[in-house]
């Protein structure tokens, strides 16, 4: 264990050194790879054979059709509806913002997108009403979260290639989940918004003007149905289900929104390619690390102490959501599913539960990581747009990441939260 915290270090000081995230994986595996006298031909073997999978080609058609719907102005008109659902309420632009944020995230799929994207919006907004740009900060990055545990979620497309849990299971099963933090999260804003005593003016709930920003949103709204429930009902493979969801934002795009035009798809490509390719490369970044780890039989390290040593299903459990906390500082949620998603299961297995159950919970410990220091995706991102230091968005988001492990807590008791949905389609 020794040589495996060492690795951890080394690849920490890369990051703090400005490398990206795959640039140092990459490198610290190489230096382990020499020092081991591990064959170089490995490197190579391990990075192709890491993203060489068919599954995985529903990563970047759900990209694309992303880029397509945020192009088509869909954010606008999903933050139309939400300001007129919610924004009379107190804490108001705060919950247009948790709620704009699971809608987005039930269309696009990533956080990093959903922070970009959102956060682009209403974190000017917020700080121009008053709000601190801390807090706004810890609104967009906390329900950023809803857009890896909400279908169609890339996280969870990520832990079904490594596990062969069925994805329209995983999808379904992150659908209860990704609810109830909606709703703690727009619970703690209106707590937050009394205690730092904001009294902003908000205008009166209209019937009215929030059916018409409904019909002008559901459009996109239904998209997320398409692609779960083609999926669900076995009509088509995730990846067949990216190549229709990109069909439905063409058709959205040019004639709902009218807001695409022809000389717009080249720049959305482009933008596609480069995400996808970070991706893919931290992906096949995380295989050689991986290995690595593999070769010092860090994973069977963990894999014996929870099953052999703890010998019970809740504290090997609590274990395993300790170590992805702790690492999910260090890494990218990506990196700890593609090195800790087969252990998860092997463990889940080993005391019974429920894959799909066990795997979504332990995906929603994993995406802590992007919302935590010092390496948090989604927190970077919202404290970019902020313009703000990192040491002082920590204490407005704690609230967000205390919560998603209470929620995580009372999943891993009551599995019935994500294994009910998937239940009803056996």
């Amino acid at each position: 264990m020794i040589y495996a915290a060492l690795v951890f270090i080394v690849l920490l000081v890369f990051i703090f050194l400005g490398f990206p995230i795959y640039v140092s994986a990459i490198i610290t595996a190489l230096i382990f790879i020499f020092a081991m006298d591990i064959p170089f031909n490995l490197a190579i073997i391990r990075m192709f054979g890491s993203i060489n999978s068919y599954a995985l080609m529903a990563i970047p058609f759900f990209i694309i059709a992303g880029n397509i719907m945020t192009q088509s102005r869909i954010t606008d008109r999903l933050v139309d509806f939400a300001n007129a659902a919610v924004g009379h309420m107190k804490g108001g632009l705060g919950h247009v913002n948790i709620l704009a944020s699971g809608f987005f995230g039930a269309i696009q799929g990533s956080g990093v997108a959903n922070a970009s994207a959102i956060g682009g919006i209403m974190i000017p907004s917020m700080k121009k009403q008053g709000y601190e740009g801390d807090y706004a900060v810890a609104v967009t990055a906390g329900s950023s979260m809803l857009s890896p545990i909400l279908p169609p979620s890339i996280a969870m497309i990520l832990y079904s290639y490594y596990t062969e849990t069925p994805v329209s299971r995983m999808f379904l099963g992150g659908v209860m989940p990704g609810i109830i933090l909606w709703i703690c999260f727009m619970f703690i804003n209106a707590i937050v918004y009394r205690r730092r005593k904001y009294a902003f003016e908000s205008g009166s709930f209209s019937f009215n003007l929030m059916m018409r920003a409904f019909v002008k949103s559901i459009g996109a709204m239904i998209m997320p149905l398409i692609i779960v429930l083609g999926i669900v009902l076995g009509l088509v493979t995730p990846t067949e289900s990216g190549v229709l969801a990109i069909a439905y934002g063409l058709i959205y795009g040019f004639f709902i929104s009218k807001e695409l035009k022809v000389k717009h798809l080249p720049k959305i490509l482009l933008s596609s390619a480069i995400t996808t390719t970070v991706v893919m490369m931290t992906i096949a970044a995380a295989g050689i690390l991986s290995n690595v780890l593999v070769r010092m039989r860090v994973q069977d390290e963990v894999l014996h102490f929870a099953i052999n040593v703890l010998q019970n299903r809740y504290l090997a459990s609590f274990f395993l959501m300790l170590v992805f906390l702790v690492i999910g500082c260090i890494l990218d949620p990506t990196v700890l599913i593609a090195m800790f998603a087969t252990i998860v299961l092997l463990v889940g297995n080993a005391f019974n539960f429920d894959p799909t159950h066990y795997g979504v919970l332990m995906v929603i410990i994993m995406q802590l990581g992007a919302i935590t220091p010092p390496v948090g995706t989604f927190l970077f991102v919202s404290l970019s747009i902020a313009k703000l230091s990192l040491e002082k968005s920590i204490g407005a988001l704690m609230p967000y990441i205390l919560v998603i492990i209470l929620v995580s807590i009372v999943i891993l008791f009551v599995p019935q939260i994500v294994t009910f949905l998937p239940s009803l389609v056996q």
